[in-house]
Protein backbone atom coordinates (compact mmCIF):
# COMPACT_ATOMS: atom_id res chain seq x y z
CA UNK A 1 0.00 0.00 0.00
CA UNK A 2 1.49 3.42 -0.78
CA UNK A 3 0.75 5.90 1.71
CA UNK A 4 0.91 9.64 1.10
CA UNK A 5 1.67 11.75 4.03
CA UNK A 6 0.52 15.30 4.28
CA UNK A 7 0.98 18.15 6.25
CA UNK A 8 -1.94 20.97 6.26
CA UNK A 9 -0.62 23.69 7.54
CA UNK A 10 -2.35 27.13 7.08
CA UNK A 11 -4.75 25.97 4.06
CA UNK A 12 -1.84 24.78 2.23
CA UNK A 13 -0.71 21.33 1.22
CA UNK A 14 2.73 20.07 2.19
CA UNK A 15 3.64 16.99 1.19
CA UNK A 16 6.40 15.15 3.32
CA UNK A 17 6.51 11.53 2.39
CA UNK A 18 5.20 9.22 -0.33
CA UNK A 19 6.10 5.98 0.88
CA UNK A 20 4.94 2.44 1.08
CA UNK A 21 4.54 0.38 3.82
CA UNK A 22 2.42 -2.61 4.82
CA UNK A 23 -1.83 -2.50 5.58
CA UNK A 24 -0.81 -2.99 9.22
CA UNK A 25 1.21 0.31 9.19
CA UNK A 26 -2.05 1.95 10.51
CA UNK A 27 -1.13 5.18 12.55
CA UNK A 28 1.16 8.46 12.54
CA UNK A 29 4.12 8.32 14.44
CA UNK A 30 3.88 10.96 17.63
CA UNK A 31 6.52 13.20 16.23
CA UNK A 32 4.35 13.38 13.08
CA UNK A 33 1.21 14.35 15.81
CA UNK A 34 3.17 17.42 16.51
CA UNK A 35 3.66 18.47 13.23
CA UNK A 36 0.42 18.81 12.25
CA UNK A 37 -1.51 22.01 12.46
CA UNK A 38 -4.87 20.82 11.81
CA UNK A 39 -5.75 17.44 12.51
CA UNK A 40 -8.98 15.58 11.00
CA UNK A 41 -10.22 12.05 12.54
CA UNK A 42 -10.39 9.70 10.30
CA UNK A 43 -13.04 7.11 11.71
CA UNK A 44 -15.47 8.51 14.03
CA UNK A 45 -15.77 4.64 15.51
CA UNK A 46 -11.82 5.19 16.21
CA UNK A 47 -11.29 7.69 19.48
CA UNK A 48 -9.35 10.29 19.04
CA UNK A 49 -5.83 10.35 19.93
CA UNK A 50 -2.20 12.16 19.06
CA UNK A 51 -1.75 9.36 16.45
CA UNK A 52 -4.74 9.27 14.10
CA UNK A 53 -4.76 11.83 11.25
CA UNK A 54 -7.42 11.81 8.27
CA UNK A 55 -5.79 13.13 4.83
CA UNK A 56 -8.80 14.07 3.06
CA UNK A 57 -10.10 17.39 4.65
CA UNK A 58 -13.45 19.21 3.29
CA UNK A 59 -12.00 22.17 1.78
CA UNK A 60 -9.97 20.12 -1.22
CA UNK A 61 -11.76 21.10 -4.36
CA UNK A 62 -14.17 18.72 -6.44
CA UNK A 63 -16.56 18.41 -9.62
CA UNK A 64 -19.70 16.59 -10.08
CA UNK A 65 -20.65 14.87 -13.22
CA UNK A 66 -22.28 17.82 -14.86
CA UNK A 67 -19.36 20.16 -14.55
CA UNK A 68 -16.74 17.12 -15.69
CA UNK A 69 -19.14 16.30 -18.85
CA UNK A 70 -19.08 20.51 -19.35
CA UNK A 71 -15.05 20.54 -19.33
CA UNK A 72 -14.64 17.20 -21.53
CA UNK A 73 -16.91 18.52 -24.03
CA UNK A 74 -14.45 21.65 -24.64
CA UNK A 75 -11.59 19.65 -23.51
CA UNK A 76 -10.34 22.40 -21.09
CA UNK A 77 -8.85 19.77 -18.90
CA UNK A 78 -6.51 16.42 -18.58
CA UNK A 79 -8.58 13.93 -16.70
CA UNK A 80 -6.17 11.50 -14.45
CA UNK A 81 -7.41 7.90 -13.69
CA UNK A 82 -5.28 6.64 -11.33
CA UNK A 83 -6.90 3.28 -10.80
CA UNK A 84 -5.03 -0.27 -11.95
CA UNK A 85 -4.54 -1.09 -15.83
CA UNK A 86 -6.45 -3.87 -14.99
CA UNK A 87 -9.60 -2.18 -13.69
CA UNK A 88 -9.89 -0.11 -16.55
CA UNK A 89 -9.68 -3.21 -18.92
CA UNK A 90 -12.72 -4.70 -16.91
CA UNK A 91 -14.68 -1.85 -16.35
CA UNK A 92 -13.91 0.83 -18.92
CA UNK A 93 -12.91 4.78 -18.33
CA UNK A 94 -14.24 7.91 -18.94
CA UNK A 95 -13.12 8.91 -22.42
CA UNK A 96 -10.14 11.61 -22.90
CA UNK A 97 -8.94 9.57 -19.41
CA UNK A 98 -4.78 9.58 -19.18
CA UNK A 99 -3.83 6.19 -17.23
CA UNK A 100 -1.54 7.37 -14.41
CA UNK A 101 -1.39 4.64 -11.48
CA UNK A 102 -1.46 6.28 -8.02
CA UNK A 103 1.63 4.30 -6.71
CA UNK A 104 4.21 6.00 -9.24
CA UNK A 105 2.22 9.07 -9.35
CA UNK A 106 4.42 10.75 -6.84
CA UNK A 107 7.97 9.92 -8.33
CA UNK A 108 6.61 10.61 -11.89
CA UNK A 109 5.01 14.19 -11.65
CA UNK A 110 8.84 15.05 -10.45
CA UNK A 111 10.18 13.76 -14.00
CA UNK A 112 11.24 15.62 -16.41
CA UNK A 113 8.81 16.99 -19.07
CA UNK A 114 10.83 14.41 -21.29
CA UNK A 115 10.80 11.66 -18.74
CA UNK A 116 7.31 12.17 -17.74
CA UNK A 117 6.38 11.35 -21.93
CA UNK A 118 8.40 8.27 -22.00
CA UNK A 119 6.95 6.96 -18.82
CA UNK A 120 3.52 7.49 -19.62
CA UNK A 121 2.93 8.09 -22.85
CA UNK A 122 1.36 11.62 -22.72
CA UNK A 123 2.39 14.71 -22.07
CA UNK A 124 2.69 16.37 -18.23
CA UNK A 125 0.86 18.63 -17.30
CA UNK A 126 2.16 22.04 -16.64
CA UNK A 127 1.66 23.05 -12.92
CA UNK A 128 -1.30 25.83 -13.38
CA UNK A 129 -3.25 23.45 -15.78
CA UNK A 130 -6.22 22.30 -14.85
CA UNK A 131 -6.27 18.65 -13.93
CA UNK A 132 -9.21 16.32 -12.55
CA UNK A 133 -8.23 12.77 -10.59
CA UNK A 134 -10.43 10.13 -10.82
CA UNK A 135 -10.52 6.50 -9.63
CA UNK A 136 -13.22 3.77 -8.94
CA UNK A 137 -15.21 5.75 -5.93
CA UNK A 138 -12.85 8.88 -5.33
CA UNK A 139 -10.49 7.72 -2.69
CA UNK A 140 -7.66 6.93 -4.60
CA UNK A 141 -8.29 10.68 -6.47
CA UNK A 142 -8.36 12.47 -3.43
CA UNK A 143 -5.30 10.84 -2.53
CA UNK A 144 -3.55 11.86 -6.22
CA UNK A 145 -5.19 15.04 -5.43
CA UNK A 146 -3.10 15.81 -2.91
CA UNK A 147 0.10 14.75 -4.07
CA UNK A 148 -0.64 16.70 -6.88
CA UNK A 149 -1.29 19.76 -4.96
CA UNK A 150 1.74 19.09 -2.86
CA UNK A 151 4.28 18.98 -5.99
CA UNK A 152 3.06 22.54 -7.03
CA UNK A 153 0.02 21.84 -9.16
CA UNK A 154 -2.44 24.90 -8.33
CA UNK A 155 -5.35 23.90 -9.81
CA UNK A 156 -6.31 20.20 -9.24
CA UNK A 157 -9.88 18.70 -8.16
CA UNK A 158 -11.50 15.47 -7.53
CA UNK A 159 -14.37 14.00 -9.76
CA UNK A 160 -16.54 13.01 -6.77
CA UNK A 161 -17.66 9.55 -6.89
CA UNK A 162 -15.54 8.83 -9.56
CA UNK A 163 -16.23 6.14 -11.83
CA UNK A 164 -18.94 4.82 -10.19
CA UNK A 165 -20.77 8.34 -10.34
CA UNK A 166 -19.93 8.02 -14.08
CA UNK A 167 -21.15 4.98 -14.59
CA UNK A 168 -24.51 5.35 -12.43
CA UNK A 169 -25.49 8.48 -14.52
CA UNK A 170 -25.15 7.13 -17.71
CA UNK A 171 -21.70 8.68 -18.63
CA UNK A 172 -19.91 6.83 -22.23
CA UNK A 173 -17.09 4.57 -21.12
CA UNK A 174 -14.27 3.90 -23.37
CA UNK A 175 -11.98 0.60 -23.23
CA UNK A 176 -8.37 1.32 -23.23
CA UNK A 177 -5.80 -0.71 -25.88
CA UNK A 178 -3.97 -3.43 -23.62
CA UNK A 179 0.09 -3.91 -24.37
CA UNK A 180 0.57 -6.82 -24.51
Amino acid sequence: MVVIIVVFHAGEVTMRWLVQISKRARYVSQAWGSQVSQAYLCDPAVPFTSHNYCTSPSFLPDVDFKELTEMLETKSITLLDVRLPLELKEMGMIPQSKNLILQPLGPYILLSDEKFLERTGFEKPRKDDPIVVTCLAGVRARTAQMALMAAGYTDVRRYKGSFEDWLEKGGPVVYPEMKE
